[in-house]
């Protein structure tokens, strides 16, 4: 995770040596850092945004690249040497692009940003006491999305622990999907206090099981 004010920065490198922006927003949009989208903190326009994944709110498989008026523009031609070919089987598929709509409609309707503050806060409040635990480093948090290291010797993404942890959350009926050593949270914005307090139970409970396992 890193602070805004770097993008903000690659944007400004990008238009100094006249190169595009590209922003990938797939797992970072819809709220997920605590605003619509990453950008908007970083007060910067990308020339190009790849979205996903929250435009439906999770419930099917839709994406959109979002572009400028200008790149826009010089693909906007009756020339077909000029056209941007870009379709395929499911494009505009028309239940995922319901669900897109139903969703953006929420989005309008329901106090979506009170519940993303919400849930950042009892995030934040239940990964304090992971930041002085010697078993986890690198306890981190942006807007909805929390993460920590499991300290072992063998770390990294291909950490043997992986297998171990998903096995062990799924013993608990919690979808954790841990990435080697490295414990992520992305609950949904309906989550409560008592999934998180289920899901951090289970993250100090897995953390015993793997340090009696090395014993």
């Amino acid at each position: 995770m890193y602070p805004p004010h770097l993008l903000a920065e690659l944007k400004r490198i990008a238009e100094a040596h006249d190169s595009l922006l590209i922003a990938d927003e797939v797992m970072t949009g819809w709220g997920r850092t605590g605003t619509l989208f990453v950008c908007e903190q970083a007060g910067i326009t990308p020339d190009i945004l790849c979205t996903s994944k929250g435009i439906t709110g999770g419930a099917l498989p839709l994406a959109a690249t979002l572009c400028s008026a200008e790149i826009f523009g010089a693909h906007l031609s009756t020339d077909r040497s000029r056209t941007f070919f870009h379709s395929s089987s499911y494009t505009a598929n028309p239940i995922a692009c319901a669900a897109a709509l139903a969703n953006l409609g929420i989005w309008q309707s329901e106090p979506v940003a009170a519940r993303i503050r919400s849930l950042e806060s009892m995030h934040r409040e239940r990964l304090a006491r992971f930041r002085s635990d010697p078993r986890f480093g690198n306890v981190r948090q942006t807007g909805t999305i929390a993460a920590l290291d499991l300290n072992v010797s063998t770390s990294g993404y291909l950490s043997d622990v992986g297998p171990k942890l998903r096995a062990f959350f799924r013993q608990r009926d919690l979808l954790i999907r841990p990435l080697g050593n490295v414990i992520y949270l992305m609950t949904p914005y309906c989550a409560t206090s008592d999934d998180l307090d289920r899901a951090y139970a289970a993250i100090d409970e897995a953390a015993d099981m793997i340090a009696v396992a090395s014993t």
